[in-house]
């Protein structure tokens, strides 16, 4: 058995049919943190044992899991991230961690663990007393400090216990260390984000944290320490980018910020400024961002130009709905006017591709409304289209008003025949079974004329037919 400082256990996730598989970032800047200040450390990664909440999936996490925790004798153990659709192998994990090792030393972190009200989830459900809010880098270390005194882990001021709550923030984020990235043989990018004309080593980045919106359905614009909205400098990221190209061969970047460009105010001069620091550092990297519909609008002439020409290959825009009503209900005030046009303008000025994504069903939508948006989808001159049902998430407006208590999404999910662990929204009109049906439809008709009519993304979107490993080719 080998002694360490730090064991850390990266939860599994049920991997949708074209999607893709990366070990997290969020860990990776827990690691180089844990590095920096020389403290040892191992990871046990759950998303290399199983790839759904499948029963016999689960079985076979809990027997791996077991196998693999006998190896360490860790002064603490900590889990994450961990997110809401987890929660049946987050419950394996706890369980199994508590029969080998002290409770007190386990800790958990993640998205979960920062939204208000769901403390709970560790305490009473899973078993977990300790819980790091927010920013995890400064805030493991200083738990791990506390260990290797012997205190107890309970007693760290940045650990949110059931006596007090502890948000920790970073405000400086460009101090934090770039993350450490684990490039494995099984890792594998979505289709909507591959490149379709070259073979690139690609690689994915965060240039921000928090979120300035309020989106109903949305967790992030909700937790209320990340609601302080944080860029890193242009600096910054590109030295990472240059990082990735010199150290891991690196050729193109996925940046997964929600907005990488986030004030339409300012987006042509944020386009001028990052085009410039790219141009003379000398760096040419093909890259690929999301940003908002309404940010899009505002881009010139001169900035997609400038864009393509320091290396943006695609361009990802949260359209979600296409009606006023539909924008509304999801807490999104932007004017859909002239998406279309301007889409078609990119594609006639650029080669770069435009990808959109739709959420389906909320509110009343009746079949006839959602089959609007996706009629609507396809004629927006996209390159890739993404769809998904309208998902509802603790801590969220949404969620409030379909559930009367905080704690019943838990046991919606334990009882639910759908083995991924999101919580589809239904109404008198469209249940979650025809709900599903109607995303795959739509996938099936926006791809019916593409190379991708034939693929597993198409024919079953969210890997529920078949049962099995998704090991298609992408």
């Amino acid at each position: 058995m080998e002694r360490i400082d730090l064991l850390l256990i990266n939860p599994p996730f049920h991997i949708r049919s074209g999607g893709g598989s990366l070990f997290p970032l969020g860990l990776g800047y827990i690691i180089s943190a844990v590095k920096k200040y020389g403290y040892s450390y191992k990871v046990i990664d759950c998303s290399e044992y199983i790839t759904s909440y499948y029963p016999d999936d689960l079985q076979a996490l809990g027997e791996q899991l077991r196998k693999e925790l006998k190896k360490y004798i860790p002064l603490a153990i900590g889990i994450g991230p961990c997110i809401t659709t987890q929660i049946k192998a987050l419950k394996i994990i706890a369980d199994n961690c508590k029969e080998v090792f002290n409770s007190n030393a386990i800790f958990a972190g993640g998205p979960l663990a920062s939204i208000d009200g769901q403390e709970w989830v560790f305490f009473e459900y899973l078993g977990i007393e300790n819980i790091i809010k927010g920013d995890g880098e400064l805030a493991v270390i200083e738990a791990l400090s506390f260990v290797k005194q012997g205190k107890e882990l309970s007693h760290c001021s940045k650990i949110t216990t059931r006596s007090r709550t502890i948000f920790n923030e970073i405000k400086n984020i460009d101090l934090i260390a770039f993350p450490t990235r684990r490039f494995l043989k099984n890792e594998k990018i979505s289709i909507r984000r591959t490149i379709k004309t070259a073979l690139n080593k690609t690689a994915s980045m965060i240039t921000s944290r928090g979120c300035m919106y309020n989106c109903r359905y949305c967790v992030s614009g909700n937790i209320a320490y990340i609601k302080k909205f944080r860029k890193r400098s242009y600096k910054s990221i590109i030295e990472e980018m240059i990082r990735l190209k010199e150290e891991h061969d690196i050729a193109d970047i996925i940046f997964y910020d929600d907005c990488f460009f986030y004030n339409p105010k300012n987006a042509n001069k944020d386009v001028s400024a990052f085009s410039t620091l790219l141009r003379k550092r000398n760096l040419y990297m093909t890259w690929q961002m999301e940003i908002r519909p309404d940010l899009l609008m505002e881009l010139n002439q001169t900035s997609l130009l400038l864009l393509e020409k320091y290396g943006c290959r695609q361009i990802n825009i949260g359209i979600e709905k296409t009606s006023n009503e539909g924008l509304k209900y999801l807490g999104k005030s932007i004017s859909l006017h002239g998406l279309s046009q301007k889409i078609t303008h990119i594609k006639e000025l650029t080669h770069i591709q435009v990808a959109g994504t739709f959420i389906l069903g909320g509110a009343d939508e009746t079949e006839n409304n959602i089959l609007q948006i996706i009629d609507d989808s396809t004629k927006m001159n996209l390159d890739f289209a993404h769809y998904n049902p309208l998902f509802v998430y603790p801590g969220t407006p949404i969620y409030n008003t379909v559930f009367a208590d905080k704690k019943e999404w838990v046991t919606h999910i334990l009882d639910d025949s759908l083995p991924w662990g999101e919580i589809v929204y239904e109404n008198e009109h469209v249940n979650k079974e025809k709900l599903v049906e109607l995303v795959n439809y739509a996938y099936r008709k926006f791809y019916s004329s593409s190379q991708y009519s034939d693929s597993q993304m198409v024919v079953d979107r969210f890997n529920l037919k078949r049962g099995e490993r998704c090991d298609e080719n992408l």
